[in-house]
């Protein structure tokens, strides 16, 4: 559409880590990564290693910026479930990938339902004990270490970022301010909220007494 804004054009990013992404399509290089990471025992990157397919080669969110986008995109859903708006095509390729190379348990779209600015959310579960998630099932992991050690809480999640899509480009250290503006807006309401609670409850504290101890 011509007449369409400069700043209204849907931006699309995708998070492919370029040193991991020959191991997707060069069978060479990916079976000289295998033998290697078997033949010199690293036990974490065999925890990642799948027969005849390829690492996960997304983007991997540490703790803070899966918060960014928690709180940037409170809504949460199957891929196969979202219906809020188009999927662009880039993302639905990443999305084909990663169910053909079986990356991750579950495949999301976290996203704001008021302004939906999506980004697509790969998640894994990582079975074991404490310090030690190195299993892709609890079965695996229990096999191992005994069921009575792995219940159905010893595991870890990770989060992986395939891309994200909106009307404008912003920089993590843009969202990140974003995320913290918001949150400070949100949790300043609720804060007050409760400090109007707890002030009336105090000015009916007599009451509230009297009434409870009347005999």
């Amino acid at each position: 559409m011509k007449n369409n804004a400069e700043s209204m054009k849907t931006v699309v990013e995708t998070y492919i880590i370029e040193e991991t992404a020959p191991l997707i399509y060069d069978g060479e290089q990916l079976e000289k990564w295998n033998s290697l990471i078997k033949d010199l025992g690293l036990t974490g990157q065999q925890a990642i290693r799948q027969p005849n397919k390829s690492p996960i080669p997304f983007m991997y969110l540490k703790a803070s910026l899966v918060d960014v986008f928690q709180t940037l995109c409170p809504m949460q859903t199957l891929a196969t479930d979202y219906n809020k708006t188009p999927i662009p095509l880039e993302i639905v390729e990443l999305i084909a990938l990663s169910v053909k190379e079986e990356y991750f348990d579950e495949i999301k779209i976290w996203y704001d339902d008021k302004s939906p600015d999506p980004a697509c959310i790969g998640i894994t579960k990582r079975w074991g004990p404490t310090n030690d998630c190195n299993f892709k099932t609890r079965e695996e992991a229990q096999a191992v270490h005994g069921k009575d050690e792995i219940r159905s809480w010893n595991y870890e999640t990770n989060h992986y970022l395939l891309g994200k899509w909106a009307d404008v480009k912003q920089s993590f250290e843009e969202l990140s301010q974003k995320a913290m503006t918001r949150y400070i807006k949100e949790q300043r309401a609720t804060l007050e909220r409760y400090i109007k609670d707890y002030e009336r409850d105090l000015e009916n504290l007599i009451q509230t007494a009297e009434e409870r101890f009347n005999i």
